[in-house]
């Protein structure tokens, strides 16, 4: 049965109505003033009393307890909160094809200020493709996420031979995290809010370390900043292989792929020899984003339904995983769940009644365009 308190004023009737029979009877106004003052004193020692046992239950469950107590039991499982994290990913270079080396350290920087910092000398070969260079922001957090072909420039002046316009690759940069925590009054900078957090260890209490079950290689990549959501095939693409399908989830963006610098990195970890169970083949991969265009009927219709419709179809995309349908029907239980609106209805998605994400591609949908209608 859960731990409940009663409220002080209970506690100052019931202290009292016992006084009151203790001392039996109530014969003059400075007698009742006198037990009023006396109840109130005692009851607001017993309430403190109570008020600690109220905190002592809350904090003995990972599912109530408050942010200090759940960095407890993360120690006590040795899985701690994600640390802030910084995007990372590919730029490209371009040169006329003379011997030009990029060397680490080279900051790019985007129009808005954002700055990146080039992680290995880097040889450019010329051509119209131009070269790969390692990057990472100098700056954690969201804003240092890049989408494709964004355009950045040498912070120090470009080098000869190099043209001044970097572009970043086609995987974009992406895994900047950071998000303000307060923990026994000082300010921390996560990689992940409290909720999630307390998802993984609650996660973690469910699903005990198997020697590679499906909960373990989950919670392996899920500890990295640019990871949001790991989906475990197992005995995928064959027998006695394990795929591992990272997606990374943002409230900026609608992207959720995982770029190639970002999914190595948890890969090295996954098949480090002293977690990787000895037999098994494993695979880490990013999703592939398959873009769903969705028609609408909302009422009433204006701009802040739509807001609040598109926020709660975002977060119901998050919960397929490649091989499921998408259709109208789960939908619109979720949108009427989740959303403010008065109606709301799933009139087609992508143009019919269900569409179908495939499991070879590891496709996970993600918002195309909406098309509204009055309800």
């Amino acid at each position: 049965m859960a731990f409940s308190t009663p409220s002080l004023n209970d506690f100052v009737r019931v202290a009292e109505n016992g006084l009151s029979s203790a001392f039996f009877s109530e014969g003059s106004v400075l007698r009742k003033g006198v037990l009023k003052v006396l109840a109130r004193v005692f009851a607001g020692v017993a309430y403190l009393v109570v008020l600690l046992l109220r905190k002592m239950w809350k904090n003995a469950f990972v599912m109530t307890c408050d942010v200090e107590t759940l960095v407890d039991f993360g120690r006590d499982y040795d899985l701690p909160n994600k640390p802030e994290s910084y995007a990372k990913g590919l730029v490209v270079v371009k040169s006329d094809g003379s011997a030009v080396t990029i060397p680490q350290g080279t900051v790019f920087t985007t129009d808005s200020g954002i700055e990146f910092e080039c992680v290995a000398d880097t040889s450019l070969s010329g051509g119209i493709a131009g070269t790969p260079v390692s990057v990472i922001a100098l700056a954690s957090g969201d804003d240092s996420n890049c989408s494709t072909g964004m355009l950045l420039s040498f912070r120090d002046g470009t080098p000869e031979h190099v043209d001044e316009s970097v572009a970043v690759d086609s995987e974009g940069l992406s895994g900047g995290a950071k998000i303000e925590v307060v923990v026994n009054g000082n300010t921390e900078y996560w990689g992940e809010n409290i909720e999630e957090y307390r998802t993984r260890l609650l996660n973690y209490r469910r699903h005990q370390p198997s020697g590679g079950c499906d909960a373990d290689y989950k919670g392996w990549a899920e500890r990295f900043a640019s990871v949001s959501k790991c989906i475990v095939e197992a005995n995928y693409p064959e027998t006695n292989s394990v795929t591992c399908v990272l997606a990374h989830f943002s409230e900026n963006s609608d992207s959720i792929a995982v770029n190639s610098t970002n999914v190595a990195e948890v890969a090295a970890y996954i098949n480090d020899e002293i977690r990787r169970p000895v037999t098994a083949d494993v695979r880490v991969v990013s999703c592939t984003e398959k873009s769903v265009d969705f028609t609408m009927a909302i009422s009433p219709d204006n701009a802040d339904n739509r807001a609040s419709v598109r926020s709660a179809l975002k977060k119901a995309l998050r919960s397929y995983v490649p091989g499921d349908v998408v259709s109208k029907t789960d939908l619109i239980v979720s949108l009427k769940a989740s959303s403010s609106v008065q109606s709301v209805s799933v009139v087609a998605v992508g143009g019919s009644e269900s569409i179908e994400l495939s499991l070879s591609n590891h496709e996970l949908p993600v918002i195309g365009e909406i098309t509204w209608n009055e309800l």
